[in-house]
């Protein structure tokens, strides 16, 4: 699924060409992904003018001159396709929008999803907190708000592990597995460990390791393991930079031990018992 990473980088890509782009045509050829797309979803964005995209978790925001916002949930497999023509359509190509910039230039951006897991709405920017997707999502990873005393006050009335901790949406956006098990590795810190456990240390390497590790998976467009795709349809280059994930009974590039798994709330876990405490 993509993370946070992964969003951001399809997001940049989009800001690049979108702002000030106008709405020609507005393309619907599957409703049923995981929440039906809104019937009035074409009629509301023809001939409007896109703003400047944003992320909010892992979630693509486009606001629009009309006060509108699209919303774009790429679930577990969604990829989005952005050409400077108008291709052929593919299968599972369910959403095509075609724009035209301030030069001119025809781009279309397809919505492209074999699982359905996904989603596309809209919303009124009045509207952006009371969304049912966005109402709930905790501090953004590069935030000013994500400081240890947020995390203290929050973990200190907690019963869980701190993987479970950071894959919570509600704590912090935007996390996933892949980064989580990562994250944990640089601060040297068990992912079993139990978050009222953590001193105001752990906490500092934390929110330090989750910003690095974060920004350097974006810098590489993020991590392709299978299904992402960057919009102009090269591959995440992150993996090769992956410590832990998917390094089981391979050696750890900091003691040369073993990388172990373990499975927490139903999610594979790497880890590495001698350098994590």
């Amino acid at each position: 699924m993509p993370e946070l990473p992964e969003v951001e980088t399809v997001t940049r890509a989009l800001s690049r060409i979108v702002r000030r782009s106008k709405v020609k045509s507005v393309e619907i050829y599957r409703t049923d992904l995981r929440w039906k797309v809104p019937d009035d979803l074409k009629e509301t964005l023809e001939n409007d003018i896109f703003e400047e995209p944003f992320r909010r978790g892992k979630y693509i925001l486009i606001p629009t001159e009309k006060g509108n916002i699209l919303l774009i949930h790429l679930g577990m497999s969604g990829q989005i396709k952005i050409k400077d023509s108008i291709p052929t359509l593919l299968k599972h190509d369910h959403i095509r929008i075609i724009i035209e910039n301030k030069t001119n230039h025809i781009f279309s951006i397809t919505y492209n999803d074999p699982r359905r897991f996904g989603y596309v709405d809209y919303l009124n920017k009045v509207d952006i907190k009371k969304h049912f997707l966005l109402k709930n999502i905790g501090v953004e990873p590069f935030s000013e708000d994500l400081t240890k005393n947020y995390l203290h006050n929050i973990f200190k009335k907690k019963i869980t592990n701190i993987k479970n901790a950071l894959l919570d949406q509600k704590i912090i956006a935007g996390i996933g597995n892949i980064y989580a098990s990562e994250i944990l590795f640089k601060a040297k810190i068990k992912p079993h460990r139990n978050v009222n456990s953590l001193k105001s240390k752990d906490l500092e390497l934390i929110i330090k390791s989750t910003k690095e590790i974060l920004k350097k998976s974006i810098k590489k467009g993020g991590t392709t393991i299978k299904d992402h795709k960057q919009p102009d349809g090269k591959l995440g280059y992150f993996k090769q930079d992956l410590a832990v994930y998917g390094k089981e009974n391979k050696k750890c590039i900091g003691c040369n031990n073993l990388i172990e798994v373990s499975i927490i709330s139903n999610r594979s876990t790497f880890f590495c018992d001698y350098c994590q405490k």
